[in-house]
């Protein structure tokens, strides 16, 4: 079943019933989350996380309607002086198989991604590294 959650570039808190029925239903199944995509298989987000994807030279940002985590916005902006670009693109589920590697990011952090729908992932661990210090190493703002 495909999902997209209503109104998503807006943090809604507890989430959206259908982000929140899906990612409960993902678990329940035996993943860790749920992967929400378009009817015609675009990929967006997760139920509770940014999903990007690495083809061994730059992270690729799903380009469709998601929120624009804070954590995924630290590793677009301090990424590049530590060598990793970003971009946005359309990511279908059919793109998946292309790309070297994949990670989530949310409020908790930066985390691989080792299968979406069953087929497995390479966790790109100097990919891993460099994420986790480009994350842990960015300035803290004062609001």
């Amino acid at each position: 079943m495909r999902y997209q959650r209503p109104l998503a570039h807006i943090k809604q808190v507890g989430g959206s019933f259908g982000q929140i029925y899906h990612g409960r239903a993902a678990e329940d199944a035996g993943y860790a989350d749920a992967l929400l995509t378009a009817d015609d298989g675009t990929v967006s987000e997760t139920s509770i996380a940014n999903i990007g994807f690495f083809d061994g030279a730059a992270i690729t940002w799903p380009d469709a309607p998601a929120l624009d985590g804070i954590t995924k916005q630290l590793l677009q902006r301090h990424g590049p002086s530590a060598g990793l670009l970003s971009k946005t693109a359309r990511v279908t589920l059919d793109d998946v198989a292309t790309y070297r590697a994949a990670f989530v990011t949310n409020s908790q952090g930066v985390a691989p991604v080792a299968a979406i729908d069953g087929m497995p992932l390479a966790v790109d661990d100097d990919l891993m590294t460099t994420l986790y210090q480009v994350y842990e190493s960015a300035p803290w703002e004062i609001v």
